[in-house]
C-alpha cells in the first residue's frame, strides 16, 4: 500500500512537472519518464510491431493514459549505421490525435506519426 502511494505521488509530481516545460527538462530523464509511465499509467492502446512490419520508420508505438493525459512511447527502426532501435516518449497528445494516428485512413503510419504525434516530444533529457 505504501509503495503504491509513493508511486502515485511520484507520477502526480511528474504530471505537474509536465505542465511546465522549463522545469520538466531539469527534473527528469527521458528514461525515468518512460519507466514511470510504463509502470504507473494505464495502457491506452498501440500499433504493434506486427502491424508496422513493413515500416521503414516505426517499429512499435504504445499509448498510456494518466489523469486524462496521453503519453506515447515510440520505438523507431534503427538507422542504417545503427544496431539498436531508438525509443522516445511524447507527452500530452490529444486523444483525437492518437485516434487519427492509430485509425486514420490517409497516408502511412509514418506519415500520420509525423502529422499527429511527433510535435509532442517530451522536453526531457
Amino acid at each position: 500500500m505504501k509503495k503504491s502511494t509513493l508511486f502515485n505521488l511520484s507520477l502526480s509530481a511528474l504530471f505537474l512537472v509536465l505542465k511546465s516545460s522549463t522545469l520538466f527538462s531539469q527534473n527528469i530523464s527521458c528514461e525515468n519518464l518512460m519507466r514511470t509511465v510504463k509502470s504507473e499509467a494505464s495502457y491506452y492502446g498501440e500499433v504493434s510491431s506486427i502491424t508496422l512490419i513493413g515500416s521503414e520508420f516505426l517499429k512499435e508505438v504504445k499509448a498510456y493514459e494518466y489523469e486524462g493525459t496521453l503519453f506515447v512511447i515510440a520505438t523507431f527502426q534503427p538507422r542504417p549505421n545503427e544496431i539498436f532501435p531508438r525509443t522516445y516518449i511524447f507527452c500530452g497528445i490529444p486523444s483525437s490525435d492518437w485516434n487519427s494516428f492509430k485509425n486514420g485512413w490517409n497516408g502511412s503510419y509514418g506519415e500520420r506519426f509525423h502529422q499527429y504525434i511527433i510535435d509532442y516530444v517530451c522536453n526531457c533529457n
